[in-house]
């Protein structure tokens, strides 16, 4: 019984034996993966023209003695804002660590922008290894691409369809639009006019801390305001420059636009006197510098007289 025992010990000794031996003679595995950080989704750059720009870098560690030959697919959504672009196929020198790029651009910058950055479009990265037309092993990975926030409020001034007289006021419509890709609000709106100090906006309070969806592309749900503009009974007839402010709650940027105002002063009547006043004055002008003669030449007479009294007055005495 023991040697029995002995024996069949031996006999799976020798049934295992080639079984380990052909384990090690296996070549060293290959691996797949990312050098680009996607974790937990990768974020393309947008510029404000809604570009898109992105790289993913991917890496094929292969151990083996020798090269690795690799046919490369790329699976994506297509009706997505992305498109990819990487090799076809890529071949891997033995024990060397070695990457290929993907570069991601956008489909058309409509699409760019009705992307939400709350959603992600996943990529799948195939690599297949084949002898001949025979599949003998394949790895993936996958990432997920999303866009940033984008935040861009853009005022605009519709300008006033009556004229604007001083001591009057009159009223204008002033549009915020939302082109970024996320909803926003305005902290603060503001004027500035130049030049005519006499002149002021009214009713910008409204738009503080209001909300801004994102824009249509033909703008027509943009956020309107009816403002006021004033001028002082003391306005001089010119040509102001208004400029209208709002900031952003998204990225904290100011942005605005500016339109000319023209006051117009009322008109001032001036007194004028016709052709017959002014020779009713002139004759009244030459009476009274005629009067000063007349006075005169009586006086002297009456002088004269006097003294021819006197002398004849003396002459009787003597």
């Amino acid at each position: 019984m023991r040697i029995f025992s002995i024996l069949l010990g031996v006999l799976l000794l020798s049934i295992l034996l080639p079984c380990a031996q052909a384990q090690e003679l296996q070549p060293p595995s290959w691996e797949l993966g990312w050098t680009t950080d996607v974790d937990p989704k990768y974020t393309v750059e947008l510029d404000d023209d809604w570009d898109v720009e992105g790289e993913l870098v991917v890496f094929v560690n292969n151990e083996r003695s020798n090269e690795l030959n690799l046919a490369l697919t790329y699976d994506f959504d297509e009706d997505g804002p992305f498109d990819f672009d990487g090799p076809e196929s890529i071949t891997v020198s033995a024990n060397t660590n070695d990457t290929f790029t993907i570069t991601i651009s956008g489909i058309s910058d409509k699409e760019v922008r009705a992307f939400s950055p709350s959603s992600s479009l996943p990529l799948t990265v195939l690599a297949e290894e084949s002898i001949g037309e025979t599949s003998v092993g394949n790895q993936e990975i996958e990432a997920d691409i999303t866009v940033p926030r984008q935040f861009r409020l853009i005022p605009s001034i519709v300008p006033p369809q009556d004229t604007l007289f001083s001591g009057s006021w009159v009223e204008f419509s002033m549009a915020v639009s939302n082109l970024g890709n996320t909803q926003d609000a305005i902290t603060v709106a503001e004027a500035t006019i130049r030049s005519c100090p006499h002149l002021s906006v009214v009713g910008l309070d409204q738009l503080e801390n209001t909300v801004v969806g994102v824009t249509n592309d033909d703008n027509s749900n943009a956020a309107t305001f009816t403002l006021r503009l004033e001028a002082s009974s003391s306005h001089q007839e010119r040509k102001c420059e208004v400029s209208l402010a709002v900031t952003s709650e998204g990225d904290d940027t100011t942005r605005s636009t500016s339109t000319n105002i023209q006051v117009v002063a009322p008109e001032v009547n001036e007194d004028i006197r016709d052709d017959d006043d002014g020779d009713t004055s002139s004759d009244a002008m030459e009476d009274s510098t005629s009067l000063p003669w007349a006075s005169m030449n009586e006086t002297i007479l009456a002088l004269f007289i006097s003294f021819v009294i006197i002398s004849s007055r003396h002459r009787r005495f003597q």
